[in-house]
């Protein structure tokens, strides 16, 4: 049984980890320790494992006996603690504002073979995930190049965000007057805004849990959706495999499920499925190999907590 230690739980990715970890008791039937060096965090009374716990204040030796710790804060906050981490223990970061330098980006189920224990694994941007569960079992059909387009939820943002983008949309209901908006810089309620940091560092995460293959092409947006991320994929194969092979590739994938009603899917379907969802897969109209796919994901379930209990797993 694997003892594990969550750094930051109370966030939204904490809680979803929480959650994530209750539902695996092979994991999580030693013992689950809660800590934080957030003075604002720590001593917050809340659940682990099913069972109430305190949020303890961080020290190297509270990692005494621990095999995983998982971090869910902010980059620069991980930063400063994965060096206080024991030889041996596994460090699954899961800061949302990470790159590929702070750990060897893994996606279960997709490259699980690069994670070793007592190593520092990154579970990467949600964005990350999506793509690659999508362009992975693609291989089968000979996609050559992909075009992406996602959508991003106020999500990313964590609650702030969520309590931002409420407050903006009572505002335009309401017809009162409109307040600052220090989390988007801008009315994000019934908008979209363009993608606010770099997209680089996302591109090179997806580049090397895919090993570089096939060669995507990434524009990220920041839209008006409380939860769950939507990708619009273009496809070129080398060859016209037709849309059912496609689908069929996806569907022997295990963490994709087909839509049921694929033309009327959208981010709400999702929120606490731990699948990435495919919706219509129709064939580009200019050429042969062309198609489009669209597809959506939990950004906190399968994009985040799910991802990382599934890589503490595959090393237990």
């Amino acid at each position: 049984m694997t003892r594990c230690a969550i750094v930051h739980p109370t966030g939204l990715l904490g809680k979803e980890l929480r959650e994530a970890l209750a539902a695996r008791p092979e994991l999580t039937a030693a013992e689950v320790r809660l800590l934080s060096d957030d003075p604002e965090e720590v001593g917050a009374l809340t659940e682990a494992a099913g069972e109430p716990a305190l949020v303890q204040a961080w020290d190297p030796q509270a990692l005494e006996g621990i095999d995983v710790v998982f971090f869910c804060g902010p980059a620069a906050a991980t930063r400063r603690l994965l060096g206080d981490r024991s030889a041996g223990v596994t460090a699954i970061v899961l800061s949302l504002d990470a790159t590929a330098e702070d750990g060897v980006p893994v996606v279960a189920g997709v490259n699980s073979a690069a994670a070793e224990r007592g190593a520092v694994v990154l579970s990467p941007h949600p964005a990350v995930i999506l793509l690659a569960h999508l362009l992975w079992p693609l291989r089968a059909v000979g996609v050559e190049e992909a075009v992406a387009t996602l959508v991003q939820p106020a999500s990313m943002q964590g609650q702030p965000g969520l309590e931002e983008m409420f407050e903006q949309t009572r505002q335009i209901v309401t017809m009162t007057a409109r307040r600052p908006s220090p989390i988007f810089g801008h009315q994000l309620a019934f908008n979209l805004l363009p993608h606010p940091g770099p997209l680089e560092p996302i591109a090179a995460e997806l580049a090397a849990v895919l090993r570089g293959e096939p060669v995507v092409s990434l524009n990220v947006v920041q839209g008006g959706v409380f939860h769950s991320f939507s990708a619009s994929l273009y496809l070129r194969c080398a060859a016209d495999p037709g849309p059912k092979a496609i689908r069929r590739a996806l569907s022997e994938h295990p963490q994709i499920e087909l839509a049921d009603d694929p033309k009327r899917l959208g981010p709400i379907e999702v929120p606490g499925s731990d699948k990435v969802v495919v919706g219509a897969v129709r064939k580009e109209t200019g050429g042969a190999g062309g198609y489009w796919l669209w597809a959506v994901m939990d950004n906190l379930t399968r994009g985040g907590a799910v991802n990382a209990v599934e890589i503490a797993a595959a090393l237990s």
